[in-house]
């Protein structure tokens, strides 16, 4: 199941949007609880902004899980 998260305000550390919530998409990486089959999601994972000035934007991906 992909999941998705868009931020819109000021700027923010990664960590409070992706890993501190109690239901972040971190924890729903590796403990999701309505899942059908298996009991984790080791999928890729990516991270997408805009930097001041910059019409192209940033991004970082990888193939591995964001664990």
């Amino acid at each position: 199941m992909c999941r998705h998260l868009a931020f819109l305000g000021p700027e923010s550390p990664l960590r409070d949007l992706l890993v501190a919530p109690p239901h972040s998409l971190f924890r729903q990486s590796w403990a999701p609880r309505r899942q059908r089959y298996g009991t984790v999601n080791a999928d890729g994972f990516g991270v997408g902004w805009y930097a001041p000035g910059d019409p192209v934007p940033a991004r970082y991906r990888r193939a591995g899980p964001v664990w």
